[in-house]
């Protein structure tokens, strides 16, 4: 989702769609012990793709994260673009859900007039931040309810994708 900071409710869709939530292959039986999940490294690649990075509680926001083009109009002064990466897999009943809060610098930016005042420039930024930190916010919810989902397994792929999006 893009958010911009105004009082204007946020746009619609994001300018780049979030990749669909999607199960990977089943991983081999002999993956070695330690080794990322198929999980882990389709979520790592998705946010490669994207020039995304994840949400982390030690690597706050700064204003070089915000490569984009600032909008010519409207008044606000910046946007946090992030998504929602999300996978799921089961082997057998056992399932396996993912989802990270991943911020996306080039659809994210700021204007210049707010870099130039000393004021906006802390205030605005933490503003921005506080929209990452209810992405995670919103993630966690995500991992609470498929966790506590009866036997998401026999779940079809559109079934758990709706409830994705419903979240």
């Amino acid at each position: 989702a893009a958010l911009g900071c105004a009082s204007a409710p946020p746009r619609a869709p994001a300018p780049t769609p979030a990749p669909a939530p999607r199960r990977p292959p089943a991983v081999s039986p002999s993956a070695p012990a330690g080794a990322p999940s198929a999980l882990d490294t389709l979520l790592r690649d998705d946010l490669a793709e994207d020039h995304a990075f994840p949400w982390s509680a030690t690597r706050p926001l700064t204003w070089r994260d915000f490569q984009g083009a600032p909008a010519t109009e409207g008044s606000e002064g910046a946007m946090t673009s992030y998504t929602l990466y999300s996978a799921w897999k089961c082997r057998g009943e056992t399932f396996e859900f993912r989802v990270i809060a991943g911020f996306r610098p080039r659809q994210s930016w700021v204007k210049a007039v707010v870099l130039n005042d000393s004021v906006q420039r802390r205030t605005v930024l933490s503003h921005e931040q506080t929209h990452f930190d209810l992405a995670e916010v919103h993630a966690r919810r995500m991992r609470r309810t498929f966790g506590s989902l009866a036997r998401p397994c026999a779940k079809s792929d559109a079934e758990l994708s709706a409830l994705a999006r419903r979240l």
